[in-house]
């Protein structure tokens, strides 16, 4: 049928999978304390959302959770290393919720695909709010059990508002490099 994507073959998407993994590996080094709240600034919620808007929901994930595992199996990926104690620290939300947020990306992306220029925004927009839905609560829970509990208004301020201006900007730049990259090698994203 004239109009339609053909499924790549499963060695291609495999390989895009683990190139997207490496890809936020080398995005989580490109990093920076931002001082006054307990999680490092770092590029890799750009692409994670390249990633999402690029490979689409499914296979966004899949990177994203390829991703996680390596990390939780020790290799030092993470922003402060590796192991399953980053579970234990608020990062560990929002590593979580980098599945949820490549997901949600792709989803919203492959529903808007051809349309116009702002909806992949939209898209990206998308994600970011599926990973602080995920990554909040989260921090909520483990602050609970760890015995420290935070307020809801501090949780909103230190753990999504902190980062909030800096993750639209992030969302900007991921969906101009996503309709970039499709626009430049339209083949190459096929879904």
């Amino acid at each position: 049928m004239a109009g339609t994507a053909r499924k790549p073959f499963p060695a291609i998407r495999i390989t895009r999978v683990a190139l997207a993994a490496a890809l936020v590996v080398v995005a989580a080094f490109a990093r920076f304390p931002l001082g006054f709240v307990p999680v490092m600034f770092t590029a890799q919620v750009y692409m994670v959302l390249t990633v999402g808007l690029l490979l689409g929901a499914k296979d966004g994930a899949a990177a994203l959770a390829v991703y996680l595992l390596v990390g939780l199996a020790g290799v030092p990926v993470f922003t402060r290393g590796g192991g399953l104690g980053a579970l234990a620290t608020p990062e560990g939300g929002y590593l979580v919720g980098f599945i949820a947020s490549a997901f949600a990306a792709g989803w919203v992306g492959g529903l808007t695909l051809g349309r116009k220029p702002y909806w992949t925004l939209i898209a990206a927009l998308a994600g970011v709010a599926a990973c602080y839905a995920v990554a909040l609560p989260y921090i909520a829970a483990l602050q609970a059990l760890l015995g420290s509990p935070v307020a809801a208004g501090k949780l909103l301020t230190a753990y999504c508002l902190a980062f909030l201006p800096l993750d639209i900007v992030k969302a900007v730049m991921a969906a101009l490099t996503a309709r970039g990259l499709r626009k430049a090698a339209p083949g190459l994203f096929a879904r």
